[in-house]
Order: structure tokens, then C-alpha cells, then sequence
């Protein structure tokens, strides 16, 4: 089974409450919007949402879904996500139209799929399903949804691609039809995000992925590298075509690629996406070729066999079967718009789109294609990182998933390279993943057990009566095993189907010969509750994946104590549990969670370590991309390693590093400087441990400085209140930490925090880094240029 991102999981458990929020508002036809960028893995989260809350002890509702796809292929790669992410068996029944009968209707948890094309009234196929029959009154989508709605089952829609045309006439129509309780929304790019008063009141709610947090856990690429017409112009010589530079420029990355994953050892095969204009046919009628004709005969004439490529068009489908694959034999697909949504294929790199004639509209979505990352981690060589797009549209009117969002998105125009006679150095840098997940783990099961067992006096050697005799102490009595409903209507326990009333309502009492799903319920709801409400910050945990491990370490550690029959163990908990002020349980449940909290940290502390790697970083890179937001320096750069040296055109602290850049070019010793980036897998960077925030994060220091002598210089620049503060403190023990464990493989290293004192920049070289105004515990920085006889 996939393991979720630690972001997934928090998306997840958002959805859970705003889906109840707007639940318990009683209301129908309440909007769930769910932004998250494409290679987010939208499905599986939704997929892990649906089997939460079909298993949610707070909400046993009867209830059916319904999910609208916009094509066919997108309809039935969903189902099959979540067929196989339930490992084909789950309380989830997942069906698609297909398997429709006469006077059918939707059963309690069960999931319907269906393409929007098939139920628009205006098309064909929907005449069909819709139109009434001799067997059905309505048709047959009509008759399956208002057959459901006869048996007082709610009804839940889900609109995946919700961008796609659900503003329509045909589509308010459908929903009239459906009236759903809520309407799920899915979507990268939503056409409206709610107001505040829709919010307010509980019309609507929205959920957002911040697509920084799906590059950090490695499961989308880190930059797209754009060539576009403006590139194609400078760099095309006139006896080539501009579609067959666009060809060259892709097949030839491609073959880079190859070279990179066969170094790593890995069975990769990056595909190529070719997107024929829609309008390909017009071409035909001007030109002599279409653009397909040329891509197949490119193809063609570099040796490319028939079966190495794939075709999917209206008309046409070639070579689909298993193209997902990572080694499939597959190398080029040739397209329109079918591949353009919701086609996951994670091996695709390279994207060339070719500019239409008759209405010139750069499609977005097409560039989500190559997105994804084929193993859903980043690999040491950071071109394999990162997408790269071939097109002859113009620059300003590409457009990038999500780009209005995040400046790290838009397309990367501009390159730089470094110098001639420059030579590269390799340092150890480092790249991770977030591992940061707030939920009960295995190991609680032990601690738990240690916990209550101290707790209550209990010892190994203790006889079964001594233990029964201490359980009994401690209010725990196996006689007269019964729950007053009395007691059961003085907790309070949040739930969404009024269960706990009913209960209270029989005016019965839970013994073991009352129904075992009651007593079942009430303890799994007990437990959600518990961990839920828990307000000392060391003993939260999510509830939504920690309830089931508290229930887990409850059975077990009973279990070993008395040899009572199941049933009657839970009775035994559930009473205790209910008598909040006196619950022995409830006192061990908080003690072992607050236990817990150091064991869980050094876990993820653990975890965090497995996801980083080391990589041997080539500094600085051949290539270098950069987005408008940089612009060309043309001062102070001399002996700089890259050129053009490109600047970010607005950040804090950019005075201060054109100062030093003025210092670093009137050394003679300097062989060359680089700026170094503060993100990204061709940067470099080292481990440092965030107290603030609890967890280990990457440092990129700013500048990398290669001495005539050969020793390199890492340094980083500071001023004012960033000089003075805890980070960067840890920052500088990070820092030497490195240096250090360097310089014993190797005496060819030095650095430290850089700060400018009375226009005298100096140098803090300690392990243990403290700042005050008057510098006394900085050196001055000339030391490291071998200049300390002309220091005053």
C-alpha cells in the first residue's frame, strides 16, 4: 500500500473537518473545494479520505458517492486508483456505469463512476442512459439515482477536474437531479476560490495544497525548463526548420537522461510528449506536411522503430498498453488533448508542444504530464529533477501549473553558464524529504503496556487474582460488567448520526447481551474522542490515524492481564473510559501519550535521516536556469564562475551582498566566486537542526569561493537582526560541523558567517557562534586570504 506524504496525511485530515463542518450543517448542496497542484497524488488522497470516512467511528452515516470524471479514460484510471490502493478489498463498493441495471440503486458506501460526457443530456451516450425505456421510468442514471434517493441514502458528488465545464445549464441540471449533500470539488485550478461570507456561513469550504510542500516531499519535479520561440530565434540557423530544432533540442535531452539514469543504475526509460496542434489539420491544407507527418518522419530517420512509439488520437491508439512503466519500451508519445488531464505517467521528462495555428492558446494543464517523478523521490544528479518543455510559443503567454501561486513555478527562461577555464569542484551536499507525520505509531504499544501496568502496581510475577484484585482497585471490576445508559448520556462525544442519542433514547444499558455493534461503536468512538481532545500540546496526536492504535494497545495489554472473553474486555474499558473524572484509563491514556511524544520525535528524527541523501555536488553546474524574476548584474562580476550572472531582483539582504561582491573582486587570491541558490537539488546545502520548529532542515550557504591555492571558502552573508538570531546560530554550527569533519579527510576547506563591521567585513569561525554589536568574537575575514601581517 502507498505510504502518504506527511503533507497528504494533513490534507487529509482538513478534509475530514471541513466535510464535517459543512455535514453538520443539515444543508444540501454545501461546495468542498479541494485545491491541489497536479502530481500532488489528488486521487489517493481522496481515495485515503473515503476510506477514513467510511471507517470513522464519528460518522456512520448512509451515504453514496457519486464521481464525475470528464473523459473516459479519466473515469476509469480513478476507479482503478482506488481499486488498487484498496487492494481490491474495502467497505468502499466501486462500480462505474457499465455495470448499471434496471431498478438499481446506490447501496450504503458505495462508490459510482462515471465520465460527464456519458450523462450531458446532449450526447448521444447520454440519450442513452438518460432517456426513458421500456424497463425504466427515467432511464437508467435517473432511475439509479432517484431509486437511491427513495431509501433516504444522502448522496455525495464528487467532481474530479471540477475546472472543466460544471457551470453549465447541463450541469446545474445534473446536480438538481443528484441534489447531493456535498459536492466534492477536485482540482489544480480552481475557477473561483470562496469568499469570506460563503466561508462564514458554511456554503462553502476550501482546502489548499501549497505545492512547495509536494516539491519538499519529492513527488513533483523541482523546476520545468522552458525553450520557447524567443530561444528558438537565437539559437536556430536558417536551413533549420523551427519543428525540427524543437525535435533535435528533445531528442537529444533525452539521450542525456538516459546517460544520467544508466549511471545511477536505474531502469528508466524518460519518454518524450509530442502534442500535435489541434488544429493539424489545417496545416495540412497550407503546408506540405502535417506535424505529424514530420514528427514520424523525424522519428523515422533516427532510427526510432514503430513499436518505440505510441499514439493516442481520436482515431488512433498505438503501442498504450503498460506506457506508464518506467522501463517500457516506449520512447515518444504523439498526441492532441487526450493525454492532456489526468494521465499519470511518471517517466515522462520531456514535453514538446507545438504552437497552433488558428488559435495559438498555450494549455497548462498539458505541462502537469511531466510533473511527476518516476520513483517519487529525487535523485542525486539534479537534472534528472526537473521537467523540460519545447515549444514555439512565445514566452509571454506560457503559463505553468499553478504558477500565480508560487514564484517558484513560473517557466525558466533564462540560462547562464559557466565561464570557460573555469573549473568545476565537487562538494557532499545534501537533499531530504519532510518526515514530520503526528501520528500513534507501533512502538506505542509498549510503552502504553509499561505505562498502565506502573500505574497500577501491577508486577510480572503477579498471580491472575492479584491482578484482578489491583485491576478492582483502580475501579476496573470484572463483577456486575454493565454500562448505565445513565452514564453513557453524561459523556460528551461528538458524532455526526446521531448515534449516541439513540442509544440514550432505547434507555437501555450496554451489557454483553445488547447488541456487540453498539458496544463496538461507542468504544471506537470513545477512543477518537480521547485523542481528540487532548489540549496539552506533548500529548496530541491526529486522531483520524491514531484512534485505531489506541484501541489496538487497549485490547492488547488486557488481553495479557485477565483471560476473559473479548467482549467482556471491552465493557470492562468502555465503563471505565465513560467515567471521565474517575477514569483510571483515561489518566494512563494521557500519561503514555505524554511518554510517547520523545520516543515519537526521535522516530521521525529517524525517519528523517533515511530520507536524506548525500551527493557528491558538482559546483557550479554547467547550466544554470532562472526565472523573469532575475535579471542580469553586470557590475562587480568579473571573477564571477557563471556568466551572465543572473540576481533575483528583489530580496532582503541584496545591499549588503553587492557589498561583498565588491570585496570578493578585489581579492588577487580569488580564482573564482559562486552565488550559491537557497533551494533546489543543484544547490549546495548542509543538515542543521530547527529548534524553533523541531525538526532538521537544509542550509544553503551564499557563497562558494574557490582560492588560486585551491582551498575553497563557504561563507554566508549577515546583517542586522539576521546576525543576532537563533537560526542563524544553528546555521553556524551546521556550518563548522561540516567544515570540520572536511578538513580532517582534507586541510582544503574554511568558512563561517560573514558580517560587516564599520565597513571591515570579519569572520566568525566558532563552534559555538554568539553575536554582539562590537564583534569581538569575529575574526578579521583578510585571515583567510593569508593577509594577517597588513591586518591593524
Amino acid at each position: 500500500m502507498i505510504k502518504l506524504k506527511p503533507f497528504q496525511e494533513k490534507a487529509i485530515t482538513n478534509l475530514r473537518k471541513q466535510f464535517l463542518d459543512l455535514w453538520k450543517t443539515g444543508k444540501k448542496r454545501r461546495e468542498l473545494i479541494f485545491k491541489s497542484p497536479t502530481g500532488s497524488g489528488k486521487t489517493v488522497m481522496i481515495a485515503q479520505f473515503l476510506k477514513d470516512l467510511t471507517g470513522d467511528p464519528q460518522f456512520d452515516v448512509d451515504k453514496a458517492f457519486v464521481w464525475f470524471s470528464f473523459n473516459e479514460e479519466s473515469y476509469l484510471q480513478s476507479k482503478k486508483k482506488l481499486f488498487d490502493y484498496y487492494g481490491g478489498a474495502s467497505e468502499l463498493n466501486l462500480f462505474d456505469y457499465t455495470e448499471l441495471i434496471t431498478d438499481m440503486k446506490l447501496e450504503k458506501n458505495n462508490v459510482f463512476f462515471i465520465n460527464w460526457q456519458k450523462v450531458k443530456s446532449s450526447s448521444k451516450e447520454g440519450r442513452v442512459l438518460r432517456n426513458p425505456t421500456e424497463k425504466t421510468n427515467e432511464g437508467l442514471f435517473d432511475d439509479l439515482i432517484i431509486n437511491t434517493q427513495k431509501s433516504e441514502r444522502d448522496l455525495i458528488l464528487i467532481v474530479d477536474e471540477a475546472h472543466r465545464d460544471t457551470d453549465t445549464d447541463l450541469a446545474e441540471e445534473l446536480i438538481d437531479l443528484i441534489d447531493p449533500r456535498i459536492i466534492l470539488k477536485i482540482t489544480a485550478t480552481p475557477k473561483k476560490i470562496p469568499n469570506a461570507l460563503e466561508l462564514e456561513y458554511k456554503e462553502k469550504a476550501f482546502i489548499n495544497v501549497d505545492r512547495e510542500e509536494v516539491i519538499e516531499a519529492e513527488l513533483i519535479k523541482e523546476k520545468i525548463i522552458t525553450q520557447t520561440k524567443e530561444d528558438l530565434e537565437k539559437h536556430a540557423k536558417n536551413e533549420i526548420d523551427q519543428d525540427i530544432l524543437l525535435l533535435n533540442l528533445a531528442y537529444e535531452k533525452r539521450k542525456d537522461l538516459i546517460k544520467l539514469y544508466n549511471h545511477l543504475n536505474k531502469k528508466i526509460n524518460p519518454l518524450v510528449l509530442i502534442q500535435l496542434p489541434n488544429d493539424d489539420w489545417a496545416t495540412k491544407g497550407t503546408l506540405d506536411k502535417s506535424k505529424e507527418e514530420i514528427v514520424r518522419e523525424y522519428l523515422r530517420e533516427k532510427g526510432v522503430r514503430d513499436h518505440e512509439v505510441a499514439v493516442w488520437l481520436s482515431d488512433k491508439k498505438e503501442n498504450l498498453e503498460e506506457i506508464e512503466k518506467n522501463d517500457s519500451e516506449v520512447n515518444f508519445l504523439v498526441f492532441k488533448q487526450a493525454a492532456a488531464t489526468g494521465w499519470d505517467c511518471p517517466r515522462a521528462s520531456i514535453l514538446i508542444m507545438f504552437r497552433e495555428i488558428k488559435n495559438p492558446v498555450f494549455h497548462t494543464q498539458t505541462v502537469g504530464r511531466i510533473l511527476r517523478m518516476p520513483e517519487a523521490k529525487y535523485y542525486p544528479n539534479p537534472e534528472l529533477n526537473k521537467g523540460y518543455l519545447y515549444t514555439n510559443y512565445d514566452r509571454n503567454v506560457i503559463v505553468l501549473p499553478d504558477s500565480k501561486q508560487s514564484l517558484k513555478n513560473k517557466p525558466f527562461i533564462f540560462s547562464s553558464f559557466r565561464k570557460e577555464g573555469k573549473k568545476a569542484i565537487f562538494l557532499e551536499s545534501t537533499f531530504m524529504s519532510r518526515a514530520d507525520y503526528n501520528d500513534l505509531g507501533d512502538s506505542f504499544q509498549g510503552i502504553f503496556e509499561k505505562t498502565a501496568n506502573n500505574f497500577l502496581g501491577i508486577k510480572e510475577n503477579d498471580s491472575k487474582q492479584k491482578i484482578k484484585e489491583k485491576l478492582k482497585e483502580h475501579g476496573l471490576d470484572l463483577e456486575n460488567l454493565h454500562i448505565e445508559n445513565k452514564l453513557i448520556a453524561d459523556v460528551e462525544i461528538e458524532d455526526f448520526d446521531n448515534f449516541v442519542k439513540e442509544i440514550i433514547r432505547k434507555g437501555v444499558d450496554l451489557t454483553k447481551e445488547t447488541s456487540k455493534n453498539d458496544l463496538q461503536r461507542m468504544y471506537n468512538l470513545i477512543c477518537f474522542d480521547i485523542l481528540a481532545k487532548q489540549e496539552e500540546e506533548n500529548r496530541r496526536f491526529g486522531p483520524e490515524r491514531s484512534w485505531g492504535k489506541l484501541k489496538s494497545s487497549l485490547n492488547v495489554w488486557i488481553s495479557k492481564l485477565i483471560n476473559e472473553k473479548r467482549d467482556l474486555c471491552y465493557i470492562l474499558i468502555v465503563k471505565n473510559l465513560i467515567e471521565s473524572e474517575n477514569s483510571t484509563l483515561r489518566k494512563i491514556i494521557g500519561e503514555a501519550l505524554e511518554k510517547y511524544r520523545s520516543v515519537r520525535e526521535r522516530e521521525v528524527q529517524h525517519k528523517a535521516s533515511r530520507t536524506k541523501t548525500y551527493i557528491n555536488l558538482k559546483l557550479p553546474q554547467d547550466e544554470l536556469q532562472y526565472t523573469e524574476d532575475y535579471e542580469i548584474i553586470k557590475k562587480d562580476v568579473s571573477k564571477c564562475a557563471m556568466e551572465p550572472f543572473y540576481l533575483q531582483k528583489e530580496y532582503s539582504g541584496k545591499e549588503n551582498e553587492a557589498r561583498f561582491r565588491k570585496y570578493l573582486e578585489s581579492k588577487e587570491e580569488i580564482e573564482w566566486w559562486h552565488k550559491n541558490g537557497d533551494e533546489g537539488s543543484e544547490y549546495f546545502a548542509i543538515p542543521y537542526f530547527d529548534w524553533s520548529k523541531g525538526r532538521e532542515r537544509l542550509f544553503y550557504p551564499d557563497w562558494i569561493v574557490l582560492l588560486k591555492s585551491g582551498k575553497v571558502l563557504i561563507m554566508d552573508t549577515k546583517k542586522g537582526d539576521t546576525a543576532k538570531s537563533d537560526e542563524t546560530k544553528n546555521k553556524a554550527k551546521a556550518l563548522q560541523i561540516w567544515l570540520k569533519e572536511k578538513k580532517e579527510q582534507k586541510n582544503n576547506y574554511d568558512g563561517g558567517i560573514i558580517v560587516e563591521f564599520s565597513n571591515i567585513w570579519k569572520i566568525n569561525r566558532n563552534d559555538n557562534y554568539v553575536y554582539d554589536d562590537s564583534g569581538k568574537d569575529f575574526e578579521y575575514l583578510e585571515i583567510l586570504f593569508g593577509k594577517q601581517n597588513k591586518l591593524k
